[in-house]
Parts: structure tokens; C-alpha cells; sequence
């Protein structure tokens, strides 16, 4: 997903549902990390414009979102070009980020029984983030 145009704070899906069984990716931020969220949400997102609040995730700028609501300052800030590896159990309910570079990990618990889907979303025009595995 490349953040364009004039766009502020979008979101999007991946088009693959996840809801038994375990499921891992990687995640690779560009060279301008100024702000993502990366994790799982289940479809459809409403109409606002800070979805990350309907996520799990977590952001760039060390904050978590999910179950619990909103953590902030409890991850390290993400760097140009990190790669972070995600791990869904969807059987275990239990979603693990691992920011590589950091060999950071960091799990949310007690998901929710729904179909979910990789989530991103960007919040600065430029802002890049690839799937690589």
C-alpha cells in the first residue's frame, strides 16, 4: 500500500480473511515511516477516518490498539525499512508483532472470535508499507 495524492490518514484491507487455524506475514515500512499502524481488523470498517481504532494493531509511534482500547508509548519507534512479522492464532485468539530490527515482540490476547483481515493504515502522503512474506 503507498499512501497518494493529497490523502490523509487512509486505511485499507488485505483480500485474504483469516479465522481458523494460524497465519503469519511480514510487513516492510518504506523510507518514510512518519506514521502506520499495522495489524488485523475484521470488514467492514466504518466511514471514519482514523480506523485505528477499529483495529489491533500497532503503530509506528509506539502505540498499541485493540480489546483493551488504546496504549499508548509501550512499543520502541519503528525506523525506515524495518520489517515486522506478524503471527495470528486464530484458534488461540492471540495476535504477536515482532519488529525484526528490535527483536521486539509484543502480543494482544483475547481476540475477539471474528474473520480478520491485514490491516495498515498510513496517516502521511508517501508513507509506503509491502508485504514481502
Amino acid at each position: 500500500a503507498t499512501m497518494g495524492g493529497n490523502n490523509r490518514n487512509a486505511s485499507a484491507l488485505g483480500s485474504v480473511s483469516m479465522r481458523h487455524g494460524r497465519h503469519s506475514w511480514t510487513i516492510r515500512i518504506g523510507p518514510t515511516p512518519h506514521w502506520h499502524a499495522l495489524g488485523i481488523a475484521a470488514k467492514p470498517l466504518s466511514s471514519n477516518t482514523t480506523h485505528c481504532h477499529e483495529s489491533f494493531s500497532w503503530s509506528s509511534h509506539s502505540q498499541k490498539y485493540g480489546s483493551a482500547g488504546h496504549d499508548g508509548h509501550s512499543l520502541s519507534k519503528w525506523q525506515a525499512n524495518d520489517t515486522i512479522r506478524f503471527e495470528l492464532d486464530c484458534d488461540q485468539h492471540t495476535l504477536r508483532m515482532t519488529v525484526d530490527r528490535l527483536q521486539e515482540s509484543h502480543l494482544i490476547s483475547n481476540l475477539p472470535d471474528k474473520e480478520f483481515y491485514v490491516y495498515v493504515n498510513m496517516i502521511q502522503q508517501g508513507n509506503v508499507a509491502t508485504i514481502v512474506k
